[in-house]
């Protein structure tokens, strides 16, 4: 009976107080739903991924005007997320083998869900110009940043790609012939404008550009791309003679710059897999990310 009394009233082991931030900072709101503060921990857990979400949703979204919304939700998630961990100094209750794995799956589980599901690239090329800007060296050697693009991630969830569509692509869609052949790396990310979608049957006369004998003439953004006939070594559409089958689950995509720009009419179409998002909104200037060619 001694010992059984003895087992009750034994104190339950508890980190230091520093281990409940390392844990708000992998899982928000993890150290006061350990400590006790169920309500409180999910609430951060919830809120703070929204409030993320919400911000990007509204830096990329060309529903929302301007950028200020987005940054007032981004600035208040950080101030939010800094009281979180100043709340989360407190001691938490050791876990047991069980309690790290289920805290560790669901942390990989978060990251795998990768919110925002919006993200910012850096135009470094002109293969987009005029709709985007790359990067411009002055003649004193110093060198203006290409335009900012927003990405959105979740476009495509429950919409098919369109016709006019500006969208990032990996470059592992490509052949690996093609690849090679164009020495492009099987890891980085290219923005092109669709041209072509699943059953297109596409010629180019003219410098316009044609689908099943008709000229495109919508969108605005395709309609005014013009086109030659004489860039060097292309593969697809070299004259008003081709005309190219877009094939089930691909996407014919050509750079705005028509004349210099390395897109799928020399290496063809893109799988829809492969498709990153779509460009919502151009000139985000504030943050450098991933590089688009």
């Amino acid at each position: 009976m001694t010992s059984e009394n003895q087992n009750q009233t034994d104190p339950i082991k508890m980190y230091r107080p520093w281990v409940g931030v390392v844990l708000s900072l992998f899982i928000s709101g993890s150290s006061p739903f350990l400590a006790g503060k169920r309500l409180q921990g999910i609430a951060w857990f919830i809120v703070l991924p929204l409030l993320i979400s919400a911000g990007g949703w509204c830096l990329a979204s060309p529903i929302v005007p301007g950028d200020l919304i987005g940054f007032i939700l981004l600035a208040a998630s950080i101030v939010l997320w800094i009281v979180m961990l100043i709340k989360s100094y407190r001691p938490v209750p050791r876990l047991r083998w069980v309690g790290w794995i289920g805290f560790v799956a669901l942390f990989l589980v978060f990251e795998m869900i990768d919110f925002p599901f919006v993200r910012p690239y850096k135009m470094p090329t002109h293969s987009m110009s005029p709709t985007i800007q790359g990067d411009i060296k002055l003649t004193d050697g110093t060198t203006i940043s290409g335009d900012h693009v927003m990405v959105e991630e979740y476009a495509y969830w429950f919409n098919k790609p369109q016709r006019g569509d500006i969208v990032v692509f990996e470059t592992k869609g490509i052949s690996a012939d093609k690849r090679e052949s164009y020495l492009i790396p099987p890891n980085e990310f290219y923005i092109k404008r669709i041209v072509g979608i699943p059953g297109d049957v596409l010629t180019i006369q003219n410098g316009r550009l044609y689908n099943h004998g008709q000229i495109l003439s919508l969108p605005s953004g395709l309609a005014k791309l013009k086109f030659v006939e004489t860039i060097a070594n292309p593969i697809y559409l070299t004259n008003s003679l081709d005309t190219y089958k877009v094939p089930d689950g691909s996407y014919f995509l050509i750079g705005d710059n028509t004349t210099n720009s390395l897109d799928s009419r020399y290496f063809g179409t893109i799988p829809e897999k492969n498709i990153i998002g779509r460009v919502s909104k151009i000139h985000w200037p504030l943050q450098r990310a991933g590089k688009v060619q």
